[in-house]
């Protein structure tokens, strides 16, 4: 028996555990070369280290033992290559996933954390934002006309609209609503455009618009029910300050968690702006 490696010995070889090659053997995915019929001891060749590299290998990659089972049954490389490829494109496909759900955890943690480093609710303030991407719905609902219900109305009209074209729910956690800039220029609130911020990650639609890098003004609060009063706060705060709407409305929602204390929605309205005269 000096040629052969007790299942304990192999295993140490190949960092597994006995349970493993057991589980191989039961798959028929690597059998012990030798099995004792009076002790039921297995027994294997240091040779079918390769076999066991290979489990490791195809098992890191994200394969299941059954999928491997089915590679080993093979005998044609290019049929092999093309299980090969078409597992890739499945990591590709969870790579992708995970990739959009870290960025858009990020994007939750940095509006939690923006929160705390706001003015207080209802004021208007100055910010610089940078160029922002954004997928926008048309909705057949007006939340200014339709209130509460109405908002959520638009809200899940885009969410039919993301799972109906099948893309990343996580993007819908900063999602709002947007009031074209002639209409907020005469305080006309009228607001059927629902939209969701995006990020490099996001498929290209032609629904995508671009919200350009410059100075907006703001207003953060939590009673949504009195956002048409803070629209014409930071409209009043705007014409004060001497400036004029240089683009859209925009809602967006900075936090959906429903806080036990409150259990408040928290959003910021913005408006970029500019000078009257931009001569300085």
């Amino acid at each position: 028996m000096d040629k052969y490696l007790k299942i304990g010995e192999f295993a140490e070889l190949g960092h597994v555990s006995t349970q493993a090659l057991r589980l191989y053997a039961n798959s028929h995915l690597l059998e012990p070369e030798y099995l004792d019929p009076e002790t039921g001891y297995r027994y294997y060749r240091m040779e079918q280290c390769a076999v066991l590299d290979l489990i490791n290998a195809l098992k890191s990659c994200q394969m299941k033992l059954g999928e491997i089972r089915e590679l080993f049954d093979i005998t044609d490389t290019d049929t092999i290559a093309d299980a090969i490829h078409a597992q890739a494109e499945k990591l590709d496909a969870q790579i992708y996933s995970l990739s959009v759900s870290r960025h858009n955890l990020d994007r939750i943690e940095r509006n939690l954390r923006l929160l705390n480093a706001l003015p207080p609710f209802g004021v208007p303030y100055f910010e610089y934002m940078e160029e922002r991407t954004m997928d926008v719905q048309k909705t057949p609902f007006d939340f200014f006309a339709e209130g509460i219900s109405g908002y959520e109305k638009m809200i899940r009209h885009m969410q039919n609209y993301m799972y109906d074209y099948d893309l990343p729910p996580s993007y819908f956690i900063n999602i709002g609503t947007i009031i074209p800039k002639e209409d907020f220029e005469q305080l006309h609130f009228r607001s059927d455009l629902a939209f969701v911020f995006t990020d490099s990650l996001y498929p290209v639609k032609d629904s995508l618009r671009v919200l350009p890098q410059g100075l907006y003004m703001s207003i953060v609060a939590d009673q949504v029910e009195q956002e048409e009063e803070y629209a014409k706060t930071l409209h009043r705060e705007i014409n004060r300050r001497g400036m004029i709407v240089n683009g859209d409305y925009i809602c967006e929602v900075l936090s959906q968690f429903p806080f036990r204390e409150s259990g408040k929605l928290y959003f910021k309205i913005q408006a970029a702006v500019k000078r009257k005269k931009d001569v300085f």
